[in-house]
């Protein structure tokens, strides 16, 4: 087994400054040391076997895996960081060596919140020969009113000594008023700490400036991420919210583009955190300043932190006036809970996605009054859980559980099996992309598995009562194209389909149900409400229940816009209900990420598609967008009641507007308000447009234009050479307040469609005279394949023979020997000269003229005559090919050859 180290996010405090201290050994020589036996485990002190020393701990008695030596550590170890190592060998019970793996965990009980069962040290092999060394970081930042490590192993009766166990790491400080420090750099003075970031070079300039005469020139900027940052540890302490402003303007010469703050966070032993300041992004200009400026709550405890400003790859920029102050939070208002008044109204989990920004402050409290469930964000994707093969971190996860265990908040997991944010050797065998070769396959399936266990494990040794506050999981994510495509119901040309098929939905399903199987296992995509997605996944979940998969619920995202029509959502809703019903097996909903979107445009929410075209507001007034997407919450959940038999959770994804994706993909986008929680965690229509639309002020003027579903292509079959009249469906077309609408498609249906692939535009207008942006697919007709049969013989055989400077004459007998009509108006006849003398063979006079005058059914022959004239002695050999097409315009051709035998 592979050793892993998994912290306990910290959750209350900064590092303190104080050097590592030792404050716990026992070598066993004199007493226990304070370790007593676990469960039914009795632990004496034994001169049988010692590392050091005459004597170690005999640990016996053990009846169950979690049974074991075990130390009271409430009173020894605050919050902070600690590493902890105990030397450990089995008793030699038997002839034969023997190995087995031991456990490092912890039993921790935040004071007023629930036991956490946190991994110290992975089961580490261990054996009857030699002392073997178990270690691990052992990080977490609540007050507990109790805490207890302990070693434990799978073999529940497995017998073993411990020796030599040293604990030593720092306490985190505590959190008090005004342990940080205003920060500011005006560059008057030189970089003021600001450094370059990657391959970026920066330098003080005196060419333009926003205040005073200097500013900060950033080039040079090869990836996004690369650009001026600056050491903020000092402006940073857990749960406090600052204020960070910088102003920015593009070097002369630059075309807009969009630039925002990031904040760098980093410990040891945890992940190294990537995290946006809320609201510090817009777009930028070469022809004046603009200021990003946000806020950011830090939400666990850091080494170092630093800031850095990024954007579109390869601008130049300047940068000025930055500064990092306190923030006054507007307090919280008294209205009430989300999850009060939707579990009202039979919705069992009303949850948000969060990270750890959200587990301390004013967010954890929001979280805390308006939510009953949380989605780890970012922190259970595959990327962040296994970066590198074997090597698993848990720490921020782990911030997320702790969070849920002390505030009784249930977690829905996100995500066991995703194309995007997934690290590129799953799909490599050392620099070899995986194909769908036997091998491979079976290697792309145990590195699912490990994944899918190591999780498992993971969570199953926190919490060995069964007790974890995972109720659900996102098994698989995004599978289903937006497109037509050749995949079986228009499946993602993924990597994991690429080497598995569609099979590796089922293969991730049923490990899922093996290692979480009391977890409601999840398929999950976005765009489910689009008609023809929409039949797509339901096929494709048809499937899987057919198979016998256990599949317990299906997820929409709903990342909409407040112009996309509602009522494309309910019969989604509704197709999966039939489903069950149809089928006979339930399956649970849940609207898993849930935003509205106030752009004009829509591109989707697949964050892996790279560059996309810029989006604009789609109503020029804030205050009216922000009103109207309180009514478009209103339609939204009057419509998600009338399915809340079904529908298990709503999901909103993320806390607040300022939080919220869509502010910065694919670039700056600071009109935003896709959610009920304003940048300062107020409310938003839209939340009264869910809890009581009365509070609402007057909705505005209609402008929004009605939206019309994407459809996929139309194939038909050829009638005629001319083509054929295809009366295609026309494209689903709504409009929010109108509701269904016609849209108009030119060419219409009925249209003489040519044979080829012609392009057809569609718009719609509603009543307020708002008119949609064109939708396009294409008609492509074809002929279907011909039922003819055309051949072609030289009456005078293969070899005629001519004399020089003398016509020759050849008749060529041809006709239809299958069935349907060959068309002469479509007869073309060439003949290629492939090797000899030089000669011109073509076709005599009239002959093509007399093959036009009528048509060829079944059986009906003609005759044409060539006509050459040779000058050369020799053989002049010909490829003499024809053509027709047939009543639907499907080409038909034959070849033959001739030699034309040329003497004097």
């Amino acid at each position: 087994m592979l050793g892993m180290v998994a912290t306990a996010g910290v959750v209350a405090a900064p590092a303190a400054g104080a050097a590592p201290a030792t404050v716990h050994t026992a070598d066993f020589e004199q007493d226990t040391g304070g370790w007593s036996g676990r469960g039914t485990a009795q632990v004496a002190l034994s001169t049988d076997q010692a590392r050091s020393g005459a004597q170690s701990l005999a640990v016996t008695g053990r009846t169950d895996t979690w049974h074991g030596p075990a130390l009271d550590a409430a009173a020894l170890l605050p919050a902070g960081s600690w590493e902890v190592e105990a030397w450990v060998r089995l008793a030699d019970t038997t002839p034969e060596p023997e190995t087995d793996v031991v456990t490092m965990s912890a039993a921790r009980t935040p004071t007023g919140g629930a036991t956490a069962y946190d991994t110290v040290a992975w089961q580490v092999a261990v054996s009857d020969s030699a002392w073997t060394r178990v270690s691990g970081t052992y990080e977490f930042g609540t007050s507990n009113s109790g805490l207890e490590l302990y070693l434990e192993s799978p073999d529940a009766t497995q017998a073993f000594f411990v020796d030599d166990v040293t604990i030593t790491g720092e306490a985190a400080g505590p959190v008090q008023p005004g342990t940080r420090t205003d920060l500011a750099t005006d560059f008057e003075s030189g970089a003021g700490g600001w450094g370059p970031r990657g391959d970026a070079q920066v330098a003080t300039t005196t060419t333009d400036a926003h205040a005073g005469s200097t500013s900060l020139l950033v080039t040079n900027r090869l990836q996004a991420w690369q650009g001026p940052a600056l050491d903020v540890t000092d402006g940073l302490a857990v749960g406090e919210t600052v204020q960070v402003s910088v102003w920015a303007k593009l070097a002369p010469g630059q075309a807009p583009a969009s630039l925002k703050v990031s904040v760098q966070r980093d410990r040891a032993g945890a992940s190294t955190a990537y995290e946006g300041v809320s609201g510090a992004a817009a777009v930028v200009t070469a022809d004046e300043w603009t200021e990003l400026r946000g806020t950011y709550t830090l939400g666990a405890a850091i080494d170092t932190a630093q800031v850095y400003v990024e954007g579109d790859v390869g601008v130049d920029f300047l940068i000025d006036d930055f500064a990092l102050t306190g923030f006054t939070e507007t307090p919280l208002q008294d209205v009430p809970g989300l999850a009060d008044v939707l579990g009202e109204d039979g919705f069992e989990h009303v949850g948000v996605a969060v990270d750890q920004r959200e587990t301390v402050g004013r967010p954890a409290q929001l979280v805390q009054r308006h939510f009953d469930a949380i989605t780890p964000e970012n922190d259970g994707k595959p990327a962040e859980i296994q970066p590198v093969e074997g090597t698993f971190t848990f720490g921020d996860l782990d911030a997320l559980l702790d969070f849920a265990d002390a505030t009784g908040t249930d977690v829905y997991g996100h995500v066991l099996v995703w194309h995007s944010q997934t690290p590129d050797w799953f799909f490599l065998d050392g620099d070899r992309p995986l194909t769908n070769s036997p091998a491979d396959q079976a290697l792309l399936r145990a590195r699912m598995e490990a994944h899918i266990k190591a999780i498992a494990d993971h969570v199953d040794a926190r919490y060995p009562d069964g007790d974890s506050p995972i109720w659900a999981m996102d098994v698989v994510n995004e599978v289903i194209a937006d497109g037509d495509n050749a995949n079986p119901h228009d499946m993602r040309d993924s990597r994991w389909f690429q080497v598995l098929g569609e099979g590796f939905v089922d293969e991730a399903f049923r490990l899922a149900d093996r290692y979480f199987p009391d977890t409601a296992l999840f398929i999950n995509d976005y765009n489910t409400e689009m008609p023809t997605k929409r039949a797509d996944y339901l096929d494709l979940v048809a499937g899987l229940v057919e198979r016998g998969v256990p599949i317990d619920g299906v997820g929409h995202q709903a990342h909409v816009d407040f112009a996309r029509p509602v009522s494309w959502l309910d019969d989604s809703l509704t197709a999966v209900e039939q489903l069950s019903a149809r089928t006979g097996t339930p399956l649970l909903q849940a609207i898993t990420e849930l935003d509205v979107s106030d752009s004009k445009e829509n591109n989707g929410a697949d964050v892996s598609n790279g560059t996309v075209p810029q989006h604009s507001p789609a109503m020029t007034d804030q205050d009216a967008a922000e009103t109207e997407l309180g009514y478009y919450y209103r339609d939204l959940f009057d419509m998600l009641r009338g399915h809340a038999d079904s529908i298990e959770s709503v999901t909103f994804w993320g806390i607040s507007t300022g939080r919220s994706w869509l502010r910065t993909w694919p670039a700056a986008r600071p009109w935003e308000s896709p959610l009920p929680f304003d940048d300062d965690l107020q409310v938003l229509p839209a939340y009264w447009g869910i809890v009581d639309p009365a509070q609402l002020a007057p909705r505005p003027a209609d402008q929004l234009p009605p939206r019309i579903a994407g459809t996929d292509d139309v194939a038909a079959d050829s009638t005629s050479p001319a083509g054929a009249r295809v009366q295609y469906r026309l494209p689903e077309a709504a409009d929010t307040r109108d509701g269904a609408v016609t849209p108009d498609c030119a060419p219409a249906p009925g249209t003489l469609f040519p044979i080829g692939t012609t392009e057809v535009s569609c718009t719609a207008t509603d009543s307020a005279g708002n008119t949609s942006n064109p939708s396009t697919f294409d008609v492509v007709v074809t002929p279907p394949a011909t039922e003819t049969e055309l051949y072609q013989q030289i009456n005078n055989g293969p070899v005629v023979r001519a004399n020089a400077r003398q016509t020759v004459q050849l008749v060529v007998q041809f006709g239809n020997r299958g069935r349907g009509v060959l068309l002469g108006d479509s007869f073309e006849y060439s003949c290629t000269q492939t090797a000899g003398p030089a000669l011109a063979l073509d076709l005599a006079p009239g002959s093509a003229r007399q093959v036009a005058n009528r048509d060829y059914p079944a059986g009906q022959n003609g005759n044409v005559t060539l006509r050459a004239r040779p000058t050369q002695v020799g053989q002049a050999t010909f490829d003499c090919t024809m053509s027709m097409t047939d009543s639907k315009g499907a080409p038909v051709s034959s070849t033959t050859t001739v030699t034309i035998d040329v003497r004097r």
